[in-house]
């Protein structure tokens, strides 16, 4: 069991909605520089990824060292990981070592297998541990969406057809954005609808919390077959490709090289979206792929406020996770 005295970020379920709003209020003044306050003065933390990454990184470093803490990178590949020390003590050694831990950790080859690990680094870490990517969740992502679509549209943001796409990428990649976007909207009373292609469905878990809250904060959750249809009357369209979960790398393939043409958002689409939709990804994509050049390059696009608030949205979270925030003091 993860001692239940530490304060992680590890999935957006365990948070209830009131906790995630502070969070992202938080986020939006700090970026306004009506806080700035250095939360984390004197703090140390360690990234520890296992896999490439660009936004998360610099986000998560930028992040850290403007609320005044310092941290360092770890690829899991140069430590003693790489010659069979556990991950329990690796993760006990650098509990001794630092105050807070963000990890990257996930392989589509053996689904679940990255969030068993995530769970057992905090459990031996006894120190706040941040999901920065596992093969469930992207809840730092999520929450970065959310302050973006806020920042957008104003208060009352959860009021706007929001649509979430599985869209065509050669790269087989984590569902942990549609999971944890899902459970957030639920949460925070979203008008929020989910896309995708026959054998792309997401897990059921994540699918029934989703439902459930978002009949407890009057928000809607509608799962639909057909791209086009999803679109209609959307006030922004997020394109993000996810691996089939039930299916092995080959089948994955055969399925989505067979879709590519149906699954790929362009002008279409638009067309029939709300005037002045917005297009959403997280990023990285290939012009082509999830989305057209047309589409990913137009003025409706807000791909760079989305990267760009990471670093806003984390430092939120941070803030509020190791306690230091004024409310929290």
């Amino acid at each position: 069991m993860v001692n239940s005295e530490v304060k992680n970020f590890l999935d957006i379920r365990d948070f209830s909605s009131t906790e995630l709003e502070n969070m992202l209020d938080l986020g939006l003044k700090m970026k306004t520089a009506m806080d700035d306050t250095e939360y984390l003065k004197g703090l140390s933390f360690g990234l520890l990824f296992s896999q490439a990454s660009t936004r998360t990184r610099i986000s998560f470093e930028l992040a850290i060292r403007q609320l005044g803490g310092c941290s360092d990178y770890y690829n899991m590949a140069d430590l003693q990981l790489s010659n069979q020390e556990s991950i329990a003590d690796t993760a006990a050694v650098l509990g001794r070592y630092l105050d807070g831990l963000v990890v990257r950790q996930y392989d589509m080859n053996k689904y679940g297998q990255a969030r068993d690990v995530l769970l057992e680094i905090a459990e031996n870490s006894n120190i706040p541990v941040i999901n920065a990517l596992d093969d469930q969740g992207h809840p730092c992502q999520a929450m970065a969406d959310m302050l973006t679509l806020k920042e957008k549209f104003g208060e009352e943001f959860n009021k706007r057809k929001v649509v979430l796409t599985w869209a065509y990428a050669e790269r087989r990649k984590s569902p942990g954005v549609p999971h944890s976007l899902m459970s957030l909207a639920g949460l925070l009373g979203m008008n929020f609808t989910i896309a995708y292609p026959d054998g792309f469905e997401l897990e059921q878990e994540y699918i029934d919390f989703a439902k459930n809250k978002a009949k407890e904060s009057g928000g809607t959750l509608e799962f639909v077959n057909e791209l086009e249809a999803a679109c209609e009357g959307a006030d922004a369209i997020y394109a993000k490709s996810w691996k089939a979960l039930d299916a092995t790398n080959e089948q994955d393939s055969e399925l989505r090289n067979a879709i590519r043409t149906d699954w790929t958002v362009d002008k279409r689409h638009f067309d029939i979206a709300n005037k002045n939709a917005y297009f959403m990804n997280c990023m990285p994509l290939i012009r082509g792929q999830q989305a057209t050049a047309e589409v990913v390059d137009s003025p409706r696009s807000i791909i760079l406020d989305q990267a760009e608030n990471r670093i806003h949205a984390q430092k939120g979270i941070l803030a509020k996770i190791m306690g230091r925030s004024r409310d929290d003091r």
